[in-house]
């Protein structure tokens, strides 16, 4: 398909919603798969609800999901051009002035077709549509008119874009027509519903792009849950970006809408961690530490490379985001911890002698792997007369204030030995009655 030109064309009126970043990703998949460009222009015509903030809040968005663009455009740098067609519409008696606003004569017998890629024929009839305005009353340009110029001038060949626009197209191919322009193809993309099976909202949960970043999403696993809403490709659930744009077009989009599912959500991020590269998963687990308030930036410092990287290794296969990483590395760092409520019963007074003999055995280790780590623990534990069952839940929520996690010796290890003698005796001081 030659010369392919698409365009995503947002409003900057708030933050860059799923729904949008699919538009998006859906347009950037399109012109990547045909070798075509993907512009993002940015449709600032409503002064009064259009702001520099979200501009550049929706510039990040896209940014962090990898959606980069090859053209820029912002509707307000070309009111001279719609201002010029709309006096071309009026010299040709198909837009008339009211009431300061420059309005488009609608057709008022017959019906207008849509023949759209992915929805089909979709027929109109032109008595249910009214006049409308192309140009306010302070001269700026309306939705349905600017795009239609803008689209043109920009050799847009392919409008994609959200069904929720469909009563739209009739309009935009009035003006197509009047002026003896040819319109782009159009191919409306279904809504994405809550799990209710409702529009898609606030109430559904996050569901700003950024919002994602913040709880720890990773942008390849959004981008393949995105990919997902409404297009397949057989059965194939895991997408590398290089994967999307060779399978992507618009004969695998459904015309159904499609459901949000976070649980689908964080399945995928999961499997996207645990195939994240290890240096990167470090350094975004060291950034999430910060973020959630669980370490300063000199204890992150102070805990070194190599355990960052062992721990981002050990914690990513329990964890489905990185906040919840960055949560379960809490006892890597100084500090007390508190127990679950669930592991309470653990701490018996009788684990008070036991402990505090694991502790010395420990502390008089030279070195802390965690075969050492082992050895030393299930000799004692063998020494005391007991099995290691009977400590190891104890010394893992003491040591780690979860009941889950990595391998006990590995944690342990990985702890160190200040932090694990210290946390169990100060639990054995706690029992003994001190």
């Amino acid at each position: 398909m030659p010369d392919v030109r698409v365009r995503f064309a947002p409003s900057p009126t708030g933050y860059l919603h799923v729904g949008g970043a699919r538009t998006a990703l859906f347009n950037w998949l399109f012109a990547r798969h045909h070798g075509g460009t993907f512009i993002l222009r940015i449709e600032d015509t409503d002064r009064t609800r259009s702001t520099e903030e979200a501009i550049g809040q929706i510039q990040e968005s896209l940014r962090w999901l990898g959606l980069d663009w090859d053209e820029y455009y912002r509707q307000t740098e070309r009111f001279e051009r719609h201002l010029e067609v709309a006096e071309l519409l009026r010299r040709k008696g198909v837009a008339y002035e009211s009431e300061g606003a420059l309005w488009f004569k609608v057709p008022v017998a017959g019906t207008t077709a849509v023949e759209d890629l992915i929805l089909g024929r979709v027929e109109f009839a032109n008595s249910e549509f009214k006049d409308f305005v192309i140009l306010r009353s302070d001269r700026t340009p309306t939705y349905n008119f600017a795009c239609v110029v803008d689209d043109h001038d920009m050799g847009v060949t392919h409008v994609i874009r959200g069904d929720e626009h469909m009563n739209n197209t009739p309009k935009q191919l009035w003006i197509y027509g009047a002026l003896g322009w040819e319109p782009p193809a159009f191919a409306h993309i279904p809504l994405i519903l809550g799990p209710d099976r409702t529009k898609l909202s606030k109430r559904h949960g996050a569901v700003s792009v950024l919002e994602y970043r913040r709880r720890g999403f990773l942008p390849e696993a959004l981008v393949n849950f995105l990919a997902r809403l409404g297009w397949s490709h057989g059965d194939q659930e895991i997408f590398t970006r290089e994967e999307l744009i060779r399978y992507f077009d618009l004969d695998g989009v459904r015309s159904s809408a499609a459901v949000f599912d976070e649980a689908k959500l964080l399945w995928l991020n999961h499997e996207w961690m645990k195939r994240c590269d290890l240096e990167r998963l470090a350094g975004l687990l060291a950034e999430y530490i910060l973020q959630e308030g669980v370490a300063t930036e000199e204890e992150v410092e102070a805990l070194g490379r190599d355990k960052l990287l062992r721990a981002a290794e050990l914690l990513r296969e329990r964890n489905k985001t990185l906040v919840d990483m960055a949560h379960a590395a809490r006892f890597l760092f100084p500090g007390e911890l508190s127990v679950p409520q669930e592991a309470e019963g653990l701490f018996k007074p009788e684990l008070a002698g036991p402990l505090e003999a694991i502790a010395s055995a420990l502390e008089a280790l030279d070195e802390f792997s965690p075969q050492a780590v082992e050895q030393c623990i299930r000799g004692k534990v063998a020494e005391l007369g007991l099995k290691l069952k009977d400590v190891a839940q104890p010394i893992r929520v003491a040591v780690s204030g979860r009941t889950v996690g990595p391998s006990l010796f590995e944690l342990l290890a990985l702890a160190g030995k200040e932090l694990v003698v210290t946390r169990l005796r100060s639990v054995s001081r706690r029992l003994g009655g001190e």
